[in-house]
C-alpha cells in the first residue's frame, strides 16, 4: 500500500496543471485513511492480525535551525492527520511518532516530501522581494513599533501559512474518505465488520494507551508560537504554494533534502 501512494505522489511531478497535482496529492491522503481503516476493522476481527503501535524517532534538522520549529509543525500537520501521537525534542532537532507501523511510514514518506517542496518554492518566494515593504511588530517593554520586515520572518510566516493550508487539505481528504468509507459500513456495519467509527475509536485508544505506556515527554513544546508581523505577502504565497504544491519523486525518505534556510 505504501508503494501505491508513492506512486500516486510521484504522478504529482508529472501532472501538467496545479489541479491535477493537487488531487493526486489529496488522492494519496484519501488512499493513506481507507487503508488505515481497514487495518483498524481488520485487528478487531481476527486474532492473526497482531501488529501493535511501535514509536519511530525522526531526525529535523541540526540544532539552532530556525527552520526546525516549522518543519516539526509540518510534521504535526502530517501526523495528526494519519492518526499518530507525537513527542517534540526541547531543541526541535527531532520528534517521536506513536501508532501503527504503517501510519507511520505514510506520515514519514509525506512529509519528506511535502518538506522538502516548502523549503524550496519559500526560497523561490523569498528571491522575489515581494515582501519587502512590509512590516512587523516589535515589541519594547509596554510599547510597540513598526520596523521592516525581515528575511527570517518574511520565511516564517510564509511557513505559517504553507503548513496550514496543507494541514487543512490533508484534513478535507481524510474527512472525504471516513464519509465515503462509513457509507459503505450500511447502518450496522457490514458483513459483520466493525463499523467505521468505531474502529477508528478502538485505534485511537490503542495508540493512546501505548503512547502513555512508553513516552517519557514532559512539559509543552513552545515552538509554535506565531511570528508578530503584517506580511500580507509571505502569508498569501505561502497559501497559494500549500494549495498547489507537487509531491516530486526524488523528495523520498532516502533522497536528498533541500538545504534549510535559517
Amino acid at each position: 500500500m505504501i508503494e501505491r501512494i508513492a506512486k500516486l505522489l510521484a504522478k504529482a511531478e508529472r501532472a501538467t496543471t496545479a489541479a491535477e497535482a493537487q488531487a493526486y496529492f489529496d488522492k494519496a491522503q484519501s488512499l493513506a485513511t481507507a487503508h488505515s481503516i481497514s487495518l483498524a476493522k481488520a485487528r478487531l476481527v481476527t486474532s492473526e492480525v497482531r501488529i501493535a503501535p511501535i514509536n519511530k524517532r525522526i531526525v529535523i534538522g541540526e540544532p539552532r535551525r530556525h527552520a526546525n520549529r516549522h518543519l516539526i509543525n509540518l510534521m504535526h500537520a502530517v501526523a495528526t492527520t494519519n492518526d499518530l501521537q507525537m513527542d517534540i525534542a526541547r531543541n526541535s532537532t527531532f520528534c517521536i511518532l506513536f501508532g501503527f507501523p504503517s501510519d507511520i511510514a505514510t506520515a514519514e514518506m509525506l512529509w519528506s516530501k511535502i518538506s522538502t517542496q516548502m523549503v524550496r518554492l519559500g526560497e523561490d518566494f523569498l528571491s522575489s522581494d515581494t515582501w519587502r515593504g512590509d512590516v512587523r511588530i516589535v515589541r519594547q517593554g509596554r510599547h510597540t513599533r513598526r520596523a521592516p520586515l525581515t528575511k527570517q520572518t518574511a520565511r516564517a510566516q510564509y511557513y505559517e501559512a504553507f503548513i496550514e493550508t496543507v494541514r487543512g487539505r490533508l484534513q478535507l481528504a481524510r474527512d472525504h474518505e471516513i464519509h465515503l468509507q462509513s457509507e459503505k459500513d450500511g447502518p450496522d456495519g457490514s458483513a459483520g465488520t466493525p463499523s467505521t467509527d468505531i474502529a477508528l475509536l478502538e485505534k485511537a485508544e490503542a495508540v493512546a494507551d501505548y503512547y502513555g505506556e512508553v513516552s517519557d515527554a514532559r512539559g509543552s513544546w513552545r515552538g509554535d508560537s506565531r511570528v508578530q508581523g503584517m506580511s500580507a505577502a509571505a502569508h498569501k504565497a505561502g497559501h497559494r504554494d500549500g494549495q498547489r504544491v507537487q509531491i516530486t519523486s526524488n523528495g523520498g525518505l532516502s533522497g536528498s533534502r533541500a538545504k534549510l534556510g535559517r
